[in-house]
């Protein structure tokens, strides 16, 4: 009866850290999309930067932007 038991707590233990891998797992997934929006983000404002850049020398040299 006591090998049951500990068998059974086996089972239960090994469950629990499959499902602690699953949320570990999880956790990186959302960091790893975070890092993709703030990185996203910067892109943006890099690309916008860049296009303000290019219309103040357009207007510079006499050109329509």
């Amino acid at each position: 009866m006591f090998e049951l038991f500990a068998v059974g707590l086996e089972m239960q233990k090994k469950m629990i850290d499959v499902q602690m891998q699953g949320v570990e797992a999880a956790r990186d997934m959302v960091d790893a999309a975070q890092r993709n929006v703030t990185a996203g983000i910067a892109a943006q404002n890099a690309g916008e930067a860049g296009m303000k850049a290019m219309k103040g020398w357009m207007k510079l040299w006499g050109m329509r932007g």
